[in-house]
């Protein structure tokens, strides 16, 4: 799963995050690791604060992690221009999330029979 749309301000995020739910309802499919490329990368962010009534999807990503033992990558070039680091004066990366090369992506796609894109 390939994510670059940013957490809020589109419904890309939130919609693949409801993909990945459904994925995972149903037995016949596993879903291994999620990449988020480009405005994607902002969904490390762990600074992200909604409104009270509004769905937390950094937190959801973070539990879908942990419960179904998911890898979150996140693009290090991609992020770091958008300001999410891992730097000690700045370290605002969200737990679960792991800064990672393209070359990780490279690799899982070369484990996968699909691709998907959001």
């Amino acid at each position: 799963m390939i994510i670059t749309g940013p957490a809020y301000g589109t419904q890309s995020s939130f919609c693949a995050y409801q993909f990945c739910l459904s994925l995972l309802n149903n037995s016949t499919h596993t879903l291994h690791s999620i990449f988020f490329y480009a405005d994607g990368t902002y969904n490390a962010n762990r600074f992200t604060n909604p409104a009270n009534d509004e769905f937390h999807l950094v937190e959801a990503w973070q539990t879908l992690a942990k419960t179904h033992h998911i890898k979150l990558s996140v693009c290090i070039a991609a992020a770091q221009r958008r300001g999410v680091t891992q730097e000690e004066f700045a370290n605002n990366i969200a737990n679960e999330f792991e800064l990672v090369g393209l070359g990780d992506l490279s690799d899982s796609v070369a484990q996968c029979d699909r691709v998907i894109q959001f």
